[in-house]
């Protein structure tokens, strides 16, 4: 029996093709090769330039996607780049408080809908910004912080947690969005984790 697994994030989860615009075929994105292992019956809810939820209605939408898909074995929320780049003088520290005030208060608020225990908390990718424009070498090292202050919170709130932005992942040329061959990576390592929770 597989394994139901909701992955809620941003573009990088809903497999944007960056500076060539559209969509990775399902088959390449890192959840459909996760959906095709036969392992896991996988649910993407990425969307593209999707922020960390700071807004009632975000935390509805979400709750209300989750009782609708019924029973499911994990979900996984890998947020914070795009507040990084919409936040650029706040740091990561400010983006991590934001994502465990939304950690919090959704766990808090829907205890029967997700339990701590079912959740991953995935700190994404490192950025490249900066080998286009050294100006942006900040940011890439404050995505690369987001790691150290997650597995902070996810140790406080007894999550699962992993930390992506030390994983060889490939990026496009915008610095952002995986290739084809990025997600391979991202969704074979990924395969490791989820071997450890289940």
């Amino acid at each position: 029996m597989a394994y139901k697994i909701i992955c809620y994030g941003d573009s990088n989860t809903y497999g944007a093709c960056g500076f060539a615009g559209g969509r990775h075929h399902a088959d390449i994105r890192w959840t459909g090769i996760l959906q095709n292992s036969g392992l896991y019956d996988v649910v993407n809810l990425g969307e593209n330039g999707r922020e960390i939820p700071s807004d009632q209605w975000e935390l509805n939408e979400l709750t209300e996607i989750l009782r609708r898909e019924g029973d499911f074995d994990l979900l996984t929320v890998m947020l914070g780049t795009n507040d990084l780049l919409t936040m650029v003088r706040s740091g990561s520290a400010k983006v991590a408080v934001r994502m465990e005030q939304f950690l919090t208060e959704f766990l808090q608020v829907q205890p029967m809908v997700c339990r701590p225990e079912q959740v991953l908390l995935i700190a994404p990718p490192s950025t490249a910004l900066g080998e286009m424009a050294p100006s942006s070498t900040g940011l890439d090292e404050a995505c690369r912080e987001l790691g150290d202050y997650y597995a902070d919170i996810a140790e406080k709130l007894h999550l699962h947690f992993v930390n992506a932005s030390v994983w060889p992942v490939e990026l496009g040329a915008d610095g952002v969005h995986m290739t084809a061959k990025g997600h391979q990576i991202f969704a074979e390592e990924l395969k490791k984790v989820l071997a450890d929770i289940f």
